[in-house]
């Protein structure tokens, strides 16, 4: 209805320009490509809220060297080093902040509070207090105006009170997210230790962990630049700089911080357990200690 007030086609066309079939090339590079607005924007505001330096960059400066060029936003050559700048920057906010393995562990035990709230739910459980917020995201049925509702304060109001549930699982994981008491981890990559994973999970059955909350392989990967890959599925528009005699060349040719790390995609691999429970185990000392090995492996 906003954009509808805006005019009959407005609607369509903000459609267009998210779905990247805009007519109008030069639109779309500007909501979505490798140097957009979103990410100057997200990058600064998280480096600030986070109280970290790794995600300032000159966006004053990039905005004045940008120019419209055949369809398509390019920066002029004498502005280099401020994309390389931010693209340096985007690189480190996600391995020092979103990728940080404390902060993919709070995110872990997140999604498994979720995940057994649902899963209580649809058993049948009494909560002490109806989750009714969450109900609609049970049944798959969340709409917009349901998600706009659900905003921190409701979510961490409802963790206060899943803290004293009864059951053992969700009261012990929203106690872990409040009081930071969160998930260790270990390196792990699944596709060179494909027999540790069935075992470890069986073992932590064993010493009466649940593997399904208290067991997670977590998987982590950016690609922080790359060049031009024609008909790929996650096909990539390069940054281009425009020279001073009039000629367009992609950014990582020109540039040698931005060659070094440009196509190349980084993943890492970490298993979460919460270690304190382990170091409880008493009745079945030798699962412990078999569980133990493997992960010091």
């Amino acid at each position: 209805q906003v954009l509808s007030n805006v005019s009959e086609d407005f609607p369509q066309a903000v459609a267009d320009v998210i779905e990247k079939t805009y007519s109008n090339k030069l639109i779309s590079s500007i909501i979505s490509s490798q140097i957009d607005a979103d990410r100057m924007d997200y990058l600064q505001r998280d480096a600030y809220y986070t109280g970290v330096s790794y995600g300032h960059f000159d966006m004053e400066r990039i905005l004045r060297v940008m120019r419209p060029m055949e369809d398509q936003v390019v920066i002029k050559q004498s502005g280099m080093h401020a994309v390389e700048d931010y693209i340096m920057s985007r690189y480190q906010m996600y391995w020092q902040v979103y990728f940080h393995p404390v902060t993919r562990s709070a995110e872990v035990i997140l999604s498994k509070i979720f995940k057994r709230a649902k899963e209580l739910h649809l058993a049948g459980y009494e909560f002490k207090q109806k989750p009714n917020h969450f109900y609609s995201f049970f049944y798959g049925k969340g709409s917009l105006d349901d998600y706009l509702r659900l905003d921190e304060a409701i979510t961490l109001y409802y963790f206060q009170i899943w803290q004293e549930e009864e059951d053992r699982i969700l009261s012990d994981l929203c106690v872990r997210f409040l009081n930071r008491r969160l998930f260790k981890y270990v390196e792990f990559n699944p596709n060179q230790r494909m027999n540790d994973w069935p075992e470890l999970q069986e073992l932590f059955k064993k010493a009466d962990l649940n593997p399904d909350y208290y067991l997670v392989i977590d998987s982590s990967s950016d690609l922080p630049y790359d060049f031009y890959r024609p008909g790929e599925e996650e096909e990539r528009l390069p940054i281009h700089l425009v020279l001073p005699n009039g000629k367009i060349r992609e950014l990582s040719r020109e540039s040698d911080v931005v060659e070094a790390i440009s196509g190349k995609k980084r993943t890492d691999h970490k298993l979460y357990f919460p270690l304190d429970c382990l170091e409880d185990v008493r009745e079945h000392k030798e699962v412990k200690q078999r569980i133990l090995e493997i992960l010091q492996k």
